[in-house]
């Protein structure tokens, strides 16, 4: 064997690799309020020494928190003493009973919440799919068993929109039949509802849906089947040259036309239903904005004086006894995460409440600019740490319920030298474009020159893309020909 391949090299690398109460840490701060109900629930039933308390009482005087974690520091040390050496600690433990960090700072729900609650789940009802709702407007049709056959196939190939993806071609190689008895079958499925379900693109679409409604009107058939590119352009002039009527006439049956459903199956395809609880509320009390918490959406906390009495016993096996200081301590990571998480929360949103003054008082146009590197100075953080605090968390304000990363946003010094958001440029965008004439709507340049003259100077670039982010068509597409 060639003597290289037995040589050992030595190599030197640098890893940071993350300790379980990191992990976790990270794992509470990321999870939304709603999810961490669940996963709190978890760590109830997997550690046996946590329990939630249903009949809180009253809170002592002093840190809680400190209370609670000097308890686990001492089932940590004694980890590495005698076991019998732990009196100290049973007596920290205990005063863990009856406090809790400031998370839990409020009761737990009442009967009467949870009861509302459990009617809100329980009154949820699953829609139908749309393809369960076109298998049962089937099982009712006349037809025969092969046209029947086919279009179970058919309705299998209807995306959620309503439209047919798989070509009519493949349809009949996959079921053996011949293309007249796929069509057949397509035609079939045409037929039920919604009005153009099962069509190939958006002119079959409206085609299907304006022979059930409108019936045989000759002109908006040929606006469709003649004229549809161009109608999607804004180019009336040309359509109304080429069907020898006004430009009038046009915009009326284009008004018609977007009466119809361009995505048929939309209205039958199922939604799920998406809860938000919001992590911090921002009240104004006595003029002025004060945050508060909604901690009474999670459990709160005890420890379970069941196996604090096993600690204490002297005949309690050694196992056992390091089994309930192992949880101790796990107890204390949860706890520690749970306070650093809301913690870091409430931080962040005194910051934005401090900084968004304006927004409060005048809404989304006085939204000033903040970045999270901003944020994360003044806190003394990292960057990544107020990403992650902030992902799919949400503030309740006076002015609406918004996720914490509306509150982020580059922006513009005015000549006056007032700060405004890109938020604020694009509301700005938006009043200037609703109050154009439509017969002469506001070019990108235009918004651009209207902008600086309230002393913004963002380019005509910036401008169309705000425009485009706020899905404003151009000022071509907006133009209005009478």
């Amino acid at each position: 064997m060639p003597r290289d391949l037995l040589s050992q090299h030595h190599e030197l690398r640098q890893e940071q690799i993350l300790a379980p109460r990191q992990i976790q840490s990270l794992e509470v701060l990321l999870t939304p309020l709603l999810e961490l109900q669940e996963k709190l629930s978890q760590e109830i039933a997997s550690n046996p020494v946590i329990e939630a308390d249903k009949n809180p009482i009253e809170e002592l005087s002093g840190d809680p928190m400190r209370s609670a974690s000097n308890a686990a520091d001492a089932a940590d040390a004694s980890n590495k003493e005698d076991e019998n050496d732990i009196s100290d600690l049973l007596k920290l433990a205990d005063s863990w009973h009856d406090n809790l960090p400031p998370i839990h700072s409020r009761n737990y729900a009442s009967a009467e919440d949870d009861e509302k609650r459990e009617f809100m789940f329980n009154s949820l009802i699953e829609q139908p799919s749309l393809q369960e709702h076109l298998l049962e407007q089937l099982r009712f049709a006349d037809a025969d068993t092969k046209t029947t056959e086919i279009a179970e196939t058919v309705i299998g190939s209807i995306d959620n929109s309503g439209y047919l993806k798989t070509h009519p071609a493949d349809i009949a190689i996959a079921t053996a039949s011949s293309m007249e008895d796929v069509e057949k079958a397509v035609e079939l499925v045409q037929s039920f509802e919604p009005a153009g379900i099962g069509a190939r693109d958006l002119k079959e679409c409206l085609l299907l849906q304006l022979k059930r409604t409108r019936g045989n009107n000759r002109m908006l058939k040929e606006l469709i089947s003649e004229h549809l590119e161009d109608l999607g352009r804004n180019r009336m002039p040309q359509i109304a040259r080429a069907m020898k009527c006004s430009v009038e006439k046009v915009e009326e049956l284009t008004r018609k036309i977007r009466s119809l459903n361009p995505f048929p199956g939309s209205s039958m395809a199922p939604s799920d239903p998406v809860y938000i609880i919001p992590e911090l509320t921002v009240e104004k009390i006595d003029g002025k904005y004060v945050i508060s918490s909604s901690d009474n959406y999670l459990p709160r906390l005890k420890i379970s004086q069941t196996y604090l009495d096993l600690l204490e016993k002297p005949d309690t096996p050694t196992d056992t006894k390091n089994y309930i200081k192992e949880k101790l301590i796990n107890a204390k990571m949860l706890l520690k995460s749970l306070d650093q998480r809301q913690s870091t929360i409430r931080r962040i949103a005194q910051v934005i409440v401090d900084t968004q003054y304006d927004f409060f008082e005048e809404g989304v146009e006085h939204l000033r600019p903040l970045t999270m590197q901003q944020v994360a100075d003044k806190l003394g953080l990292h960057e990544t740490t107020i990403s992650r605090a902030i992902a799919n968390k949400y503030l309740k304000t006076p002015n609406g319920l918004y996720e914490f990363k509306f509150f982020f946003t580059t922006g513009y010094q005015s000549a006056s030298g007032e700060e405004i958001s890109s938020r604020g440029i694009k509301e700005k965008i938006k009043d200037l474009i609703a109050d154009e004439n439509p017969q002469k709507p506001l070019s990108d340049n235009k918004l651009s020159s209207l902008l600086k003259k309230d002393g913004l100077n963002v380019a005509r670039r910036t401008v169309a893309k705000y425009r485009e982010e706020l899905g404003i068509v151009s000022s071509s597409m907006r133009r209005k020909f009478s």
